[in-house]
């Protein structure tokens, strides 16, 4: 049937009366009003029954008002001169906000209003069907309370771990001043260091609202000066500097702690064996593309033997990589090129956290 045939329909016609019927019946809340000249007057010339029952106001209580007279302290008047903004452009509008029934009591209503055109393209009325959504808004909000419990349960856990790592590394710290073997003090040093890398992404959780995942830029820079501070005595230290080239990647923990290792023995071990006493450049670059985290470690140093094999490797650095690379399910390789080359990627997964 064709909207011609339907503005020939009249009153006592069986379409007709279904129409009416079926806004009658719907759950959902109807307004009509009409629509003056100056947006924020409209008079209301139809209600629902859904209305009636929700507001507690009778069709004959409202009928010749504006709808403002449901709007009271907790309304969100951006929301409301927003739905001016809207009207005023012929435009449909959708929002959210606080009402008042009669008895005073607070609801919170999700409404959406269109404007009536006639055969001139004249606004002649404005349609708006509303929602009761205070049990969903209710619930949203016990959801937000129990989330931002388990945030400060986690930051509160975050805290407590970066606190025990800090331990472990001053007691390595320690011994390494104490020691007079210069072998044992570069094996604590090392082994300080893993510590420290681990430590230093609880701290960045700890500090992150959300706390699900940790931003690779950040802490890469902080990574690469904690390491430089810590191997600050090593010959040819001095003289090495770095090249950043750090998108804002973010991880989860879960692939933040191996790939923070690693990057910690691939630093370590540039500045132990890849450069003389004049020192070089350790180049770090890391980006993601399609969900997938490209890391890239490259230094201009001495480079690998010609012979080289990590798979045959005695160095615990080294397995160490191999070891957290299958950890993370990542491919990747260590070539020399001018240098030393190690390359990773890995597919970015998502946090349990984030899943909830």
């Amino acid at each position: 049937m064709t909207t011609d045939h339907l503005h020939k329909i009249g009153e006592d016609h069986p379409v007709q009366k279904i129409l009416l019927k079926a806004i009658e019946t719907t759950g959902e809340m109807v307004v009509v009003t009409d629509a003056p000249e100056v947006i924020g007057e409209e008079k209301i010339i139809f209600t629902n029954k859904a209305f009636e029952e929700v507001t507690q106001y009778s069709k004959e209580e409202v009928y010749g008002k504006n709808l403002t007279f449901l709007q009271g302290p907790k309304t969100d008047r951006k929301v409301i001169e927003r739905l001016k903004k809207n009207l005023k452009n012929g435009n449909r509008f959708e929002g959210e906000t606080f009402n008042y029934k009669k008895d005073g009591s607070l609801y919170r209503v999700r409404w959406s209003i269109d404007p009536i055109y006639d055969d001139n393209e004249k606004i002649t009325h404005y349609i708006s069907v509303q929602r009761d959504v205070t049990e969903e808004w209710k619930n949203h909000q016990k959801m937000q309370a129990l989330i931002e419990q388990r945030e400060t349960l986690v930051k509160e856990t975050h805290h407590r771990i970066k606190n025990n790592l800090a331990t472990i590394t001053g007691m390595l710290e320690l011994q390494i001043m104490e020691s007079n073997s210069d072998e044992l003090r570069n094996v604590l040093s090392e082994s300080m260091n893993r510590v420290s890398s681990i430590a230093s992404i609880h701290e960045k959780l700890y500090e992150t609202k959300g706390l699900a995942r940790i931003t690779l830029d950040v802490y890469i820079k902080d990574l690469v000066e904690q390491v430089n501070k810590s191997l600050g005595n090593i010959e040819g230290s001095s003289n090495i500097s770095f090249d950043l080239n750090l998108q804002p990647v973010s991880l989860n923990t879960r692939q933040a702690v191996p790939l923070g290792l690693i990057l910690n023995e691939l630093i370590t071990n540039a500045h132990q064996h890849a450069f003389g006493k004049e020192g070089g450049i350790i180049s770090i670059s890391c980006r993601e593309k399609e969900n997938n985290v490209h890391l890239e470690v490259k230094d201009n140093g001495k480079g690998l033997p010609k012979d080289f094999n990590i798979q045959d490797t005695t160095s615990l650095g080294l397995k160490l990589i191999d070891t957290l690379s299958q950890q993370l399910e990542a491919e990747y390789d260590l070539s020399s090129e001018n240098g030393t080359i190690f390359s990773i990627s890995f597919v970015k997964e998502n946090s349990e956290y984030e899943k909830l």
